[in-house]
């Protein structure tokens, strides 16, 4: 006959046994989570996302080239640069990466965009504040350049605007870090 404070041999090689198979479980589920972060960190991502989740919102990294330079049309101020220089061209896209909200091309289509540091090379003349200089843009000239999309009420104002580009890059649409 057992005594009330007599605790029986099986009971305790049961309750062992059991308190084994839960720490086992919980270490392999340790485990298992642990390789899955190690994972999840180490794989490298494909490389489109990358240059993607570089490209900001409203904007995309277009690969062109000029196929119509349109004469200057906007004299009405004296003091802007696109008064004095053909700020508007028609450029051919040959490749394009897009940030967020920014209405797709089709490959090869034809776009109408304003460079708002014109189309020609930059001077003092034109920009007497303005460190950076560019070589200008001529009809066939192919360019790399991040793109901004406006709306704007005036339906015959160009809904894409260039501030900076790059001539000569054949690394076509990988971003600078």
């Amino acid at each position: 006959m057992a005594t009330p404070h007599t605790i029986p041999a099986d009971y305790l090689l049961l309750r062992i046994e059991r308190t084994m198979n839960i720490k086992k479980y919980l270490f392999t589920i340790m485990i298992i989570t642990i390789s899955i972060l190690i994972m999840s960190y180490s794989t490298p991502k494909e490389n489109k996302s990358l240059i993607e989740s570089k490209i900001p919102p409203g904007h995309a990294k277009i690969v062109g080239v000029i196929t119509e330079i349109e004469a200057v049309s906007d004299s009405s101020n004296l003091n802007d640069p696109c008064s004095k220089t053909p700020c508007i061209a028609i450029v051919k896209v040959s490749s394009a990466v897009y940030g967020a909200a920014f209405p797709s091309f089709s490959k090869d289509d034809e776009i109408r965009i304003k460079f708002l540091f014109t189309l020609e090379k930059t001077t003092k003349e034109l920009f007497p504040d303005m460190e950076e200089t560019y070589p200008g843009l001529k009809v066939g000239q192919e360019f790399t350049a991040l793109v901004s999309h406006m709306e704007y009420i005036d339906e015959t104002a160009p809904k894409f605007q260039i501030y900076s580009y790059e001539t000569g890059i054949k690394n076509h649409l990988q971003t600078k870090d």
